[in-house]
């Protein structure tokens, strides 16, 4: 809100509200906000599918998710702060409507910067809580969707979530039964057969599109993991093609 005044009602809050401020409410939470005749502001609903590709990355990550994770309400900000807000979701809008090249990536990039904003000026509480292991767990896999062709190492992943690397492997082990590693290279192995199997790439191209600079050693990787080479894998994938084309059970 720029300006003006209003009230909200989240759960068992009902607070009235005045400009400039933020009210920021999670996906699921039910509530209402009415605004006064004359309140200036924006408004704009996020789905929850964008929300995990618009999450910054590196240190900020636990913060902002934790930042965006509890309603707030009303919380008080300088009219230039608010205005930059305003500005951000006004061009978030025209991107939307005018549906030009790229448009996705710009607003990925702007809502982005709108949650680091919101991030910047909202108090954090005074004694931050720890994660809970189903919770690192669960930012764990969601940042395997979004850095695993970047190659992270278990310590890079760790430093994002603020845990330690063997905090992180128990976690991980005690939930899913396997090793961080052992999940990002199954996700990393499902990508793979999914661009071998359904795109026309040349195996050099798929290597480099999940993060491999060497197609060679994406070979490698993938019939460690496999047990055939990628070339193997499309030549039997085209085989079995061939025989299901030419069987019998295929005739009318």
């Amino acid at each position: 809100m720029l300006s003006g005044g209003g009230r909200v009602s989240l759960g068992l809050a009902d607070l009235a509200l005045a400009g400039p401020s933020i009210v920021w409410t999670p996906a699921g939470e039910r509530g209402a906000v009415i605004f006064e005749a004359g309140a200036e502001g924006a408004a704009l609903a996020v789905p929850e599918l964008a929300l995990g590709p618009a999450m910054p990355g590196g240190a900020i990550f636990t913060e902002v998710r934790d930042a965006i994770a509890r309603p707030i309400l009303g919380a008080k900000i300088t009219l230039l702060d608010a205005r930059k807000m305003v500005q951000t979701v006004e061009t978030i809008e025209a991107e939307l409507r005018e549906n030009g090249p790229g448009m996705q990536e710009v607003v990925r990039h702007h809502l982005a910067l709108l949650l680091i904003a919101i991030w910047r000026r909202v108090n954090p509480p005074m004694e931050k809580p720890k994660p809970s292991p189903r919770a690192t767990v669960r930012s764990f896999l969601h940042l395997v969707e979004l850095h695993m062709r970047e190659q992270w190492s278990l310590a890079d992943y760790a430093g994002v979530l603020g845990v330690t690397p063997d905090r992180l492997n128990t976690a991980v082990r005690r939930a899913t039964g396997r090793t961080p590693m052992e999940l990002i290279h199954a996700r990393m192995m499902m990508e793979a057969e999914m661009l071998l199997d359904g795109s026309s790439l040349q195996i050099a191209q798929v290597a480099e599109a999940l993060g491999f600079r060497d197609a060679a050693y994406f070979s490698r990787f993938f019939k460690r993991l496999a047990g055939v080479s990628p070339r193997d894998r499309r030549a039997g994938l085209a085989s079995r093609h061939v025989r299901e084309e030419t069987s019998y059970a295929a005739w009318p």
